[in-house]
């Protein structure tokens, strides 16, 4: 390949590498518009001004709801709050997109469940879902979002327990009320968060010690709760049996 000039290498090098970097791009685009047509069966993809299909590019082509590193021309962000979605939320295809931080879907009418496949949404930083009639449980796999700052999950139908949320080191804001959660609140890293709510669900015992960070509006709504910063204390625990002769 002595007599191969410089440039003629260089050129078939960028042929090579070229369309492995379009497909990963046609990869993410196909994830995206799989998202949509789980989130909105039959509808978007219609309106030739909404994007959300194969023929154009999410970035160039500003697709609704869609924010872009002006740099890096990559999805950062999806906003589609208010657009009376009906669908299912497909996180498999959603979290396809490695580079999104935020995802806000709130105040539409999906429904299901929020899919263990979230976890994958590894550089999420918000997730804001509240609004909806989302059921079932939170997600184990919720706890591998190392990178969540704030959570919105309230006025939906979610039940169980939140100690998946509790594991999230880095949190600062999470607000759950409005549901149909149950069991007890568990520690949370008080110190770091901004915001908590969980008021109007079903969760028993004693408050854990929220440091005089937040007030009883965080919490009432939830008969079986007990303790500061409510007014109704906690009973006392019961005394251990005396040992026998």
């Amino acid at each position: 390949m002595d007599g191969i000039p410089s440039w003629v290498l260089l050129i078939f090098t960028f042929l090579i590498i070229f369309p492995v970097s379009n497909s990963e791009e046609e990869n993410v685009k196909q994830a995206l518009v799989q998202f949509m047509a789980k989130l909105s069966p039959g509808n978007g993809q219609n309106n030739r001004n909404w994007g959300w299909n194969m023929t154009s590019d999410p970035c160039k082509d500003r697709w609704v709801g869609v924010v872009c590193d002006s740099r890096l021309q990559t999805v950062k962000k999806i906003v589609l709050d208010r657009f009376n979605f009906t669908g299912t939320l497909d996180a498999s295809s959603l979290c396809m997109v490695k580079s999104l931080t935020l995802l806000s879907v709130r105040s539409n009418n999906i429904v299901g469940i929020l899919p263990e496949e979230m976890g994958n949404c590894t550089s999420l930083t918000h997730l804001y879902i509240s609004e909806n009639n989302f059921s079932g449980a939170i997600p184990e796999a919720l706890s591998l979002l190392n990178n969540l700052k704030r959570s919105d999950i309230s006025n939906n139908q979610f039940s169980g327990g939140i100690s998946t949320m509790s594991r999230i080191s880095g949190l600062t804001s999470f607000l759950a009320q409005d549901n149909e959660l149950t069991g007890k609140i568990p520690d949370f890293n008080f110190s770091d968060l901004q915001q908590f709510n969980v008021s109007n669900n079903n969760f028993i015992g004693q408050i854990p010690d929220v440091q005089g960070r937040f007030g009883a509006d965080s919490f009432s709504g939830n008969p079986g709760l007990c303790g500061k910063p409510l007014l109704n204390a906690c009973p006392p625990s019961a005394a251990p049996p005396s040992a026998e002769p």
